[in-house]
């Protein structure tokens, strides 16, 4: 069952995801977050990395519009989208390619996340300079100064899983 926690959260995220701001994610909005990702990686859009991450974008629009675009018109409102926390294929797909997102911004490919590598990638889907910095500091358990792929994919399962509003992984993509 839908919480109100998790419905808060999967709107920020929608707003994040709708990057033209017409109130819908379409399959562009979705290319648009993959590319920005890369583009915050430093990579070349005709990477392997780079390829991997637009593949999985292009995942997640399919899943998204396969469980969510109850009205076949080719893009997801607002309402529809929230409808993701009932969706284990769609947070499934989100969740691959958050992991995706990791392996292209852990640019030296140490498996772990510096706050400069995690606060440019922020800058560029749109999460403000605060939210950033209280996200990556609420994902770094061990307060080592990195987050690591284990805490990531920990906090990227919580974000889309959770109904615990203390969560760490909350604010994987800033306040909601």
């Amino acid at each position: 069952m839908k919480t109100e926690v998790k419905g808060r959260k999967l709107a920020r995220h929608f707003e994040l995801l709708d990057f033209d701001g017409d109130g819908f994610i379409e399959q562009a909005d979705i290319r648009m977050f993959a590319q920005r990702i890369c583009e915050a990686a430093g990579v070349e859009p005709s990477s392997r990395e780079s390829q991997k991450v637009l593949k999985e974008g292009d995942k997640l629009w399919h899943a998204l519009q396969d469980s969510l675009d109850h009205d076949g018109d080719q893009r997801v409102s607002r309402q529809e989208f929230i409808g993701l926390a009932e969706s284990d294929s769609v947070m499934a797909q989100a969740i691959q390619l958050g992991m995706a997102a990791f392996d292209v911004i852990d640019i030296d490919g140490d498996g772990r996340i510096s706050r400069d590598e995690w606060t440019t990638l922020d800058k560029r889907i749109g999460v403000p300079a605060a939210d950033s910095r209280e996200g990556f500091s609420r994902l770094d358990i061990d307060m080592d100064g990195f987050v690591t792929r284990a805490e990531f994919a920990k906090g990227v399962e919580e974000f889309y899983r959770s109904s615990d509003v203390a969560a760490p992984g909350n604010l994987a993509f800033g306040k909601f």
